[in-house]
């Protein structure tokens, strides 16, 4: 009996309580309308999680040629690129504030693409290649854009 039980859980996930999905979904790409259409995605994903009452965690990390999208100084930035960074933004905000997803931006990448600041609902991290490989070991999915 106890072996049915046990394949049961295993072979029906609605039947486990508690189960959380997770996901990091990971930004390298400079496509600012790319970026946006998968920000938007995102959205529409936990959308549909908590219509279906599911639990979830997400994480989105941004690095390389998507730093951009975190420059919290758009000065020197021309206006049409501007614009859709101000866009983007305002979509990380509200995937943080209203969906509670955590958004790491790496300092390498700040560095390199000399980033030095962010908005405040944006996390840093030293490295997020680091942040990648931890949360995968801790059972998140790897999603790339």
């Amino acid at each position: 009996m106890s072996f049915l039980l046990i394949f049961l859980l295993l072979a029906c996930p609605s039947l486990r309580a508690g189960e959380v999905l997770k996901a990091v979904f990971d930004c390298a790409t400079g496509d600012l309308d790319w970026v946006s259409l998968r920000l938007s995605l995102i959205k529409k994903t936990a959308e549909t999680l908590l219509r279906e009452g599911k639990d979830y965690r997400f994480v989105v990390t941004i690095h390389s040629h998507c730093i951009q999208i975190v420059n919290g100084d758009l000065s020197r930035v021309p206006r049409e690129k501007a614009k859709k960074i101000e866009f983007i933004q305002s979509q990380l905000r509200t995937l943080k504030e209203i969906y509670n997803v955590d958004i790491k931006a790496c300092r390498i990448a700040m560095e390199r693409g000399k980033v030095s600041k962010v908005p405040e609902f944006v996390e840093t991290v030293p490295n997020s290649w680091v942040t990648l490989i931890e949360l995968q070991n801790s059972g998140f999915a790897f999603v790339p854009f």
